[in-house]
Formats: C-alpha cells, sequence, structure tokens
C-alpha cells in the first residue's frame, strides 16, 4: 500500500499538490470501509484501487471547465470521481446522488475529509442551480439525459467517464433518438498505467 509512489503521477495528471493529504485520507476511508460495504471489488489490491480507479478519474482532469460553482455527480456510489473532483476543487458545491442508504453513509463520511459535498438520495426531477453533472460507470447516456431531461432541455453541460468507443457509439445511437438535437464531443483518453480504453463524454 504505498500511496507516496503514486503522487508524481498524480501530480503529472493535474491534482493540486495542497491536496494530496486529503486524497490519501479519502483512498484509505475508501479502502477500510470497502470491506463491509463492497463498494469496489473486495478482491482488488491497493495498487489496483490507485490504478484502475483513482488515476482513471484524473485522466480527464485538465479538461474539467473552468468556472464552475455547483456540480452534481449521479450514482456516486463510493465517490468516485465526485469526492476526488471535490477535494481538487473546494470552490465548488458538490452534490452527490446515490440510491443506497449503506453508500450514503460512507459519502458522508467522506464530508470530513471534503466538507464541500452534499449528499442526496434520488437525483431530482429538477437540477436547480447545477453548471455540470458528472458520472462514472453510471448508465447509459440516453438514461443520464432521461433522468434530467429538465436539466439536459436547459442546456445543461455533462461530464461522462466512459470506457470503450465502441459502446459510447451504440448509446449514442439510443440517446439520438431521444434527444434530436444531441451535441457530443468524445475525447479519447490515455492511462499511463493500463492498457485500457478510455473516453470522456461531454455534452
Amino acid at each position: 500500500m504505498n500511496f507516496d509512489a503514486k503522487i508524481p503521477l498524480l501530480l503529472q495528471l493535474g491534482f493540486r499538490e495542497a491536496a494530496l493529504p486529503q486524497l490519501k485520507a479519502y483512498i484509505d476511508l475508501l479502502w477500510s470501509a470497502n470491506e463491509e460495504l463492497n463498494l469496489i471489488s473486495r478482491q482488488m489490491t491497493f495498487d489496483e484501487l490507485m490504478d484502475n480507479h483513482v488515476i482513471d478519474c484524473l485522466l480527464p482532469l485538465k479538461l474539467f471547465p473552468e468556472g464552475v460553482k455547483s456540480a452534481a455527480d449521479f450514482g456516486s456510489g463510493g465517490g468516485l470521481p465526485a469526492v476526488i473532483y471535490a477535494i481538487q476543487f473546494p470552490e465548488i458545491a458538490y452534490h452527490l446522488y446515490e440510491k443506497s442508504p449503506k453508500k450514503q453513509i460512507f459519502l458522508n463520511q467522506c464530508k470530513t475529509i471534503a466538507p464541500n459535498l452534499q449528499i442526496h438520495g434520488e437525483i431530482p426531477k429538477e437540477l436547480k442551480n447545477i453548471d455540470i453533472v458528472t458520472a462514472r460507470g453510471f448508465k447509459p447516456i440516453d438514461v443520464i439525459l432521461e433522468v434530467s431531461r429538465d436539466y439536459y432541455k436547459k442546456n445543461g453541460k455533462y461530464f461522462l467517464l466512459k470506457a470503450r468507443r465502441e459502446k459510447i457509439e451504440e448509446e449514442l445511437v439510443l440517446a439520438r433518438k431521444k434527444f434530436k438535437d444531441l451535441k457530443v464531443r468524445i475525447e479519447p483518453l490515455k492511462s499511463p498505467v493500463l492498457e485500457v480504453e478510455r473516453h470522456l463524454v461531454l455534452i
């Protein structure tokens, strides 16, 4: 379990050096809580947690828009990427939506590390005063837009961490049937530690 060995890579990806102690505190909390809550695979090693999850969340960090005051994260689970982004951007009020009461308890514990977090249950019909929606490993694109239809219609912005391009294109076919005016930008992301296909979907 060597967090320090990953620090040069975290900084290279754009993470704030001053926030490294908070990031370590969050990862330690996630690692210890996972045994009971199964937030990530229990078979995973600490290095795999860092490479598959933490570094994965940081790949699009430099593309995160400036000037965001309030963000929403759908299906927050163990807080990836929302808690990491809340630590990176303490000026953003970050609203995390997670249905599981057990996971909500864990996310509320994360508020001791990132006080700008606000934890909620179901995604509301209306998302008010939100500048961007983030999600990772949540639902297909059409479902994400459907559950936040009112927000989308008001020119809502989305920052979606996705994997394979082929799967994204399949999801977009469905999404365009429901949302004819859909404008999408897909940014390929390169992991420095894993041979995996990763993309950022910007709407």
